[in-house]
């Protein structure tokens, strides 16, 4: 029964071709008269099916009863992810405190927005001006013009 195992797992290594692989690579070519042959080696398997139904059942049991509730996947899908680890840290150069790359310090805003806030409000006052005195200018410009087409 195991030589019938092995030959049916291995059919290459039956007993009778496993004998004769062994003693074409034991022989020597010129001492071809004491080849050694080894007996073949029989292992205590069990059939395929019977492994294969084990495996079976397991597969079996694996598959749900149920199909998932809309509530339970969504909750699934809505749950919180691992948070990543943020690697775009420096240091700020005017007070050694730790901020985003790229980003302005926050430390240093703090202590400065008082400051800079009102001029920023006046930049942007004068920016604002400066644009209506242009948009004025075109407009002149253009009725200028219309008047000058018409006469």
């Amino acid at each position: 029964m195991s030589t019938r195992a092995t030959s049916s797992l291995f059919p290459r290594l039956s007993s009778t071709t496993f004998a004769s692989l062994c003693t074409r690579q034991i022989s020597l070519p010129f001492l071809p008269k004491y080849a050694i042959a080894l007996p073949a080696i029989s292992l205590n398997l069990p059939s395929i099916p019977s492994i294969l139904e084990g495996i079976w059942e397991g597969i079996l049991k694996a598959v749900p009863k149920k199909k998932t509730s809309h509530s339970k996947k969504r909750h699934r899908q809505m749950a919180g992810k691992a948070l990543k680890d943020v690697t775009n840290l420096c240091k700020c150069p005017v007070c050694g405190g730790v901020k985003k790359m790229h980003h302005l310090c926050e430390h240093c805003m703090g202590s400065e927005y008082h400051r800079i806030c009102p001029l920023r409000v006046v930049i942007m006052l004068t920016q604002v001006l400066e644009m209506k005195k242009m948009m004025d200018e075109k407009t002149r410009a253009k009725t200028a013009e219309m008047t000058i087409k018409k006469d």
